[in-house]
């Protein structure tokens, strides 16, 4: 096991209020299409940590898949594209560049890894020698389009040697303070040889610890770790990573945990580290979104970051957010990320904001072939990570008047601090039954952008009109009264007193509905919390 010296022990217990994974090259690309000389290119990056208020206070760059490099190097593929070419044949350091802006902000530096990424990193495929040479040394999976396409087994000595030359590379080379191992963009075993495999990919990390300790120490200043893995324990297991043998062993300094998953399991991994220098970092997606919340808005994310917080996080993880207000990413909105870097950060800047709580979908987020939409689900057995595959919705709902289904949701609220003026709940539902009704008698549909389904769009069943007197919930065992139909929700109004602070148990039934009839569907729950201002 390897000793930490008190300056990398202190360098775990820097302050991350956020973290943003920072999809670099995409961010460089969509400005070279549109200015091809930009002159102030590394200047741009940093505008919305530059904003006033900005709780950014770490920021991990991904320069990409990991099979091509945005630099000359002596082993990867320098990227077949004109600006990084450029760059290459006039000595411009554009990585280097990047760190010393970063780190002259007083803001720590990481290198992200993809520890499997895909081989399109600027788009087309791009055939990697390496992966032309070393077939054997590769497993496929059901997306993989290209011949020459395919991912590293980990299981084998050989990819260890050939990742780690490479991740030498980069760690000798700059000054960064840390590298992310990134195992939410990619498998790493064959689907099922997983579990049985840890020990390998734990081989790999160890003698990656070894190699980045040493660098560390030669320099004078530490070099941390991090990775990015699901977001619950049976999860990591699932993909073959033995988070608590890492944490136990010191191999491990950061954790950042899930990527498009508003709900994770804080308390289990707090139970791995305790006792440990190891820190905890919830991460968030909104472009591979949460099924139905791509782009939700201020609100529902101010929702997740108070959850988090009130499960005692050390910080929050963002990956795919906007950059900059002349840069959406695939047409976001870049004013609720601003306003998220300058108030998730904090329980202080949460306090007394509008919030909304939501219960999480399962599937969805990559089409079909990677992740299946939670209406044609079926257990994507290559992987967990991205899945949300143990999400409560959707759910049917029993077609029987004395038995419930029942959910849990989170509210992180203080709910004495925060001076709640209004609450709400509210209720999507499908109704198979109606689906064939004109559309008069039923309820209007709703449709809520999201990646991964037909159009970009996920449609609900309309159910019939008047199926707010038949649908019943209890709220911590206490029945709400009747609700009222709002542009295709149903809304029930809630009296502060009935809100806990945590977990809430939700109970829905369905009254007087035929027993053999489709079951109601429950697509959406959620619970709306109107704050007022302090004074």
């Amino acid at each position: 096991m390897p000793t930490l010296s008190p300056t990398h022990l202190a360098a775990i217990e820097r302050r991350r209020r956020l973290i943003v994974n920072f999809d670099v090259t995409f961010a460089i690309n969509v400005q070279h299409r549109r200015n091809p000389d930009r002159p102030d290119l590394v200047e741009h990056l940093f505008e919305f940590a530059d904003a006033p208020g900005s709780q950014i206070d770490s920021i991990w760059w991904n320069w990409g898949e990991g099979n091509q490099a945005p630099y000359p190097s002596e082993h990867l593929p320098l990227y077949d594209h004109p600006l990084y070419q450029k760059w290459a044949d006039e000595g411009t350091d554009i990585v280097g560049q990047v760190l010393t802006a970063t780190q002259r902000r007083g803001l720590e530096c990481f290198f992200s890894h993809r520890m499997n990424g895909s081989d399109n990193d600027l788009g087309p495929f791009a055939r990697i020698p390496a992966k032309v040479a070393h077939p054997d040394w590769l497993f496929r999976t059901p997306w993989c389009t290209h011949e020459d396409n395919g991912y590293w087994n980990f299981a084998l000595p050989q990819v260890h040697d050939y990742v780690l030359r490479n991740l030498r590379e980069v760690i000798e080379r700059w000054p960064f303070d840390g590298m992310e191992l990134d195992f939410a963009r990619g498998v790493v075993f064959p689907a099922g040889q997983g579990w049985s495999n840890r020990e390998r990919l734990t081989e790999f990390i160890a003698q990656l610890r070894e190699l980045s300790l040493a660098v560390g120490e030669r320099r004078g200043r530490p070099f941390l770790l991090a990775a990015r893995i699901p977001e619950t324990l049976v999860g990591c297991r699932f993909d073959g990573i033995d988070v608590e043998r890492w944490v136990g062993e010191q191999l491990i300094d950061l954790l950042a945990l899930g990527v498009r998953s508003f709900e994770v399991n804080l308390a289990d991994f707090q139970r791995v580290v305790a006792g440990t220098p190891v820190k905890l970092y919830p991460s968030i997606d909104d472009h591979h979104a949460t099924d139905g919340y791509q782009n939700p808005g201020i609100e529902v994310l101010r929702g997740v970051a108070a959850n988090w917080w009130h499960q005692d996080t050390d910080g929050i993880h963002t990956f795919n957010f906007n950059y900059a207000t002349d840069a959406p990413y695939a047409g976001q909105d870049w004013a609720s990320h601003l306003r998220a870097y300058q108030e998730l950060g904090e329980v202080a800047t949460l306090n007394a904001k509008d919030k909304c709580f939501v219960v999480q979908r399962r599937g969805g987020g990559h089409g079909p072939t990677v992740i299946p939409n939670p209406e044609d689900w079926a257990t994507p057995r290559h992987s967990y990570a991205n899945t949300n595959m143990l999400a409560q919705l959707p759910a049917a709902v029993p077609n029987d008047e004395h038995t419930d289904l029942l959910l849990q949701i989170h509210v992180g609220l203080d709910l004495a601090a925060e001076r709640i003026s209004a609450a709400e709940l509210r209720l999507l539902l499908s109704d198979p039954s109606a689906e064939n009704l004109p559309e008069a008698q039923r309820l209007p549909p709703v449709q809520v952008a999201t990646i991964g389904h037909p159009d970009g769009e996920l449609v609900n069943i309309p159910a019939t009109q008047g199926v707010e007197q038949t649908v019943q919930i209890r709220l911590n065992n206490a029945l709400l009264e009747q609700p009222t139909a709002d542009d295709g929700w149903l809304v029930w109004p809630v009296e502060g007193p009935l809100l806990a602070t945590g977990a809430n148990l939700v109970g829905i039934s369905a009254q007087k509905r035929a027993p053999d009839a489709p079951q109601l569907v429950v697509e959406k729950l959620e619970i709306a919390v109107v704050c007022k201002a302090a004074d």
